[in-house]
C-alpha cells in the first residue's frame, strides 16, 4: 500500500517563472536547521520532534562539534536560554548541472522545508483523492501554521529563506509548489517491487496516507558529491534532453546487471538508518528485519526480470 511521488525536476528548472527562478538563483538559499535537545511533542514539524541527542547519538556538544567537522558540515552554534540547541546555517545554490547530462536541474529542498508545506501538500492529497479526511486535517494545519509560523513568528527546525535572509513568501512558494505537482507522477507499491532513480535529476517523496501498514527499504548507490559540479547561472540558457529508447534500454540492462550481482547489498550502497531520517515509519531492528528479507529473497531468485515500464500504476497529479 501507499505512494511514492516522483518528480523530475529539470523539467521543474524549465517550467518555473523565469523572474522568480532568477531571484533564487540571484540571492542563493539560506538553509537553517535547529535541533533541541529535547524534542518537541505536539508539532507536525518533524525536525522539531528530532532531539539532536538521538539525531548524533550522544548528548556531548563536543562530540557533537567534532562530528561536524569530521563530515566537513557547517560550524556548529549552540544558541537559546542555556546554550544547548544546535544550529547551523549554510547558504547553497538553487539549482546545479547535472554531473552526466549537463543539464539544468532544479535541486534544493525549499518546497520540503517551508512553513506552509504540510497543510499545502494535505490540499493536493484532497483534490486528488477526494478523502474527506485530508480536507479535514488541512483546515486544522492551514490555522496552526497561520497562527504559529505566520503570525507569531516561529520557525521551523528545518528551514529555508533566500540567501539574504528573506523570507520565501507563500505566493513565491505557491508558484514552485504548482510546477513540481504539474511534473508530478505517483507509483503505487506492491509487495516485492523495486524501484531504482536518478536522484540527482528526479526527487522522491512520500504522500500524506492512512495506510500504515508500508515498509519500505532505501539504499543510496554511487552517491554524488553536486560540490564537484558548478551551478547554473541566472542567464542560462533552458535545456531539456529527451533519453532516447536506446539509452532506456541501455539503463534497464543496467539495473537488471545490478539486481542480478551475487552481493548481498546494492553496489557502493549508503546505509540509511531510522534514525537519521525522522519521519521514518521503520525502527532500526524492523529495518534490519526488511533488509534480510530481502537478502534471503534475491538469493533466491536466479533470473529476476524487471517488469516493463507500463506494469507500474502510475498518474499524474
Amino acid at each position: 500500500g501507499g505512494e511514492t511521488s516522483l518528480c523530475d525536476f529539470r523539467k521543474v528548472y524549465r517550467d518555473l517563472d523565469p523572474d522568480l527562478r532568477r531571484k533564487f538563483q540571484d540571492k542563493k538559499i539560506l538553509y537553517r536547521r535547529q535541533h533541541g535537545k529535547v524534542g518537541e511533542r505536539w508539532t507536525f514539524d518533524v525536525g522539531a520532534m528530532l532531539p539532536w541527542t538521538q539525531l548524533f547519538g550522544t548528548s556531548s556538544r563536543a562530540e557533537v562539534e567534532k562530528i561536524a567537522r569530521e563530515e566537513e558540515s557547517p560550524p556548529v552554534q549552540w544558541v537559546g536560554p542555556n546554550q544547548d540547541t544546535f544550529l547551523q546555517e549554510w547558504k547553497d545554490e538553487p539549482c546545479q548541472y547535472h554531473p552526466i547530462t549537463n543539464e539544468c536541474v532544479w535541486f534544493n529542498h525549499a518546497q520540503v522545508f517551508h512553513w506552509s508545506t504540510f497543510p499545502a501538500e494535505l490540499w493536493y492529497a484532497f483534490t486528488r483523492l477526494n478523502d474527506i479526511r485530508f480536507l479535514i486535517r488541512c483546515i486544522i494545519m492551514w490555522i496552526i501554521a497561520i497562527i504559529k509560523y505566520g503570525l507569531l513568528g516561529y520557525k521551523m527546525a528545518l528551514n529555508m529563506s533566500f540567501g539574504d535572509g528573506t523570507p520565501i513568501s507563500l505566493r513565491e512558494m505557491n508558484l514552485v509548489r504548482k510546477v513540481i505537482h504539474d511534473n508530478m507522477v505517483f507509483s503505487t507499491w506492491e509487495k516485492g517491487d523495486i524501484m531504482c532513480i536518478d536522484n540527482f535529476s528526479t526527487s522522491h517523496g512520500r504522500q500524506p496516507t492512512y495506510d500504515f501498514g508500508r515498509k519500505i527499504l532505501v539504499a543510496w548507490s554511487n552517491p554524488y558529491d553536486k560540490t564537484l559540479t558548478k551551478a547554473p547561472s541566472s542567464s542560462e540558457q533552458v535545456t531539456l534532453v529527451d533519453c532516447s529508447c536506446e539509452e532506456m534500454k541501455q539503463l534497464k540492462s543496467a539495473v537488471r546487471n545490478i539486481i542480478k550481482t551475487n552481493d548481498s547489498t546494492v553496489p557502493n550502497a549508503v546505509q540509511a538508518t531510522p534514525d537519521t531520517t525522522p519521519d521514518s515509519t521503520l525502527s532500526s531492528e524492523e529495518a534490519e528485519d526488511l533488509k534480510a528479507m530481502y537478502e534471503n529473497h534475491h538469493k533466491s531468485q536466479e533470473n529476476l526480470q524487471l517488469p516493463s515500464l507500463g506494469c507500474h500504476k502510475r498518474h499524474t497529479s
